[in-house]
């Protein structure tokens, strides 16, 4: 519904900067390192000050700092690697999605205004890049989706059949043009419309007969399925409507009633 590169720019962006972060994170000393003021488990219990998971950051977090430090440090590099190759794509958005969210209730939950924190900002842009998905030409997925079908999953039926054909604007059709076909009316498209719109026509008369418009249909399937001339089916549509616009058809009036 929209071109593949318009995303590309905010793809990018988050791909490389959590590759960076990653990096930052793992090649840094002092964030594994106790003894320092950068240590990842001094930066946990300041972020747990009136954060609503408190407990969970002093609890299970501090006493296992360096190996969350380490998950969050390859975490965020393999999500920068996924998102930038279209691999796994909407599993790395989420992935992403969850990362940020986590630092948005402990690193910036106490940022204010609440758009100072960069969280919350990281966390609208996974979420956007999660919802629209991979772009179909520029990603792993996407190719893996046009091999496999097994992997269709990973970008949705809509953009699987965006793959493989374009998109064409369809034509707009009644609900006779849109019927399926006699074999034999097949050789005759043109006439067959024609025919439908002239028993449309007239069924209009009859809205309320039921009946009067089941023998109609049958009328239209005898017609189309005989393949009859085009001259011989205007003198059938033309009898037709006279037989059915008699004074027969319509309901007889009361007889009067006797009186003594």
């Amino acid at each position: 519904m929209f071109p593949d590169n318009l995303l590309l720019p905010l793809r990018i962006f988050m791909g490389l900067t959590f590759i960076y972060a990653g990096l930052q994170h793992l090649t840094d000393s002092s964030y594994f390192d106790p003894s320092k003021a950068g240590y990842i488990g001094h930066l946990v219990s300041q972020y747990a000050v009136g954060s609503p998971i408190h407990d969970f950051l002093l609890g299970v977090v501090v006493p296992n700092a360096v190996a969350f430090g380490y998950m969050v440090g390859v975490g965020e590099a393999l999500i920068g690697i996924a998102v930038l190759l279209g691999f796994l794509f909407r599993i790395a958005a989420l992935a992403g999605l969850i990362l940020n969210f986590t630092f948005f209730l402990s690193a910036t939950w106490n940022a204010f205004p609440f758009y100072f924190g960069s969280d919350i900002v990281f966390l609208m842009c996974w979420l956007t890049l999660l919802l629209t998905g991979p772009q179909v030409g520029l990603s792993v997925d996407g190719r893996l989706a046009k091999r496999i079908p097994a992997f269709r999953w990973l970008i949705g039926r809509y953009e699987v059949q965006s793959v493989s054909t374009a998109v064409k604007p369809e034509a707009v059709v009644t609900q006779s043009e849109a019927l399926p076909l006699p074999k034999r009316a097949a050789l005759y498209p043109k006439q067959v419309t024609e025919v439908n719109r002239a028993f449309d026509k007239i069924g209009e008369q009859f809205l309320g007969h039921e009946e009067t418009r089941t023998i109609l249909e049958f009328v239209r399937a005898f017609v189309i399925s005989l393949g009859v001339d085009r001259a011989d089916t205007a003198k059938i549509l033309s009898g037709l409507q006279n037989i059915l616009n008699r004074d027969s058809w319509t309901e007889p009036a009361p007889e009067p009633v006797m009186q003594r």
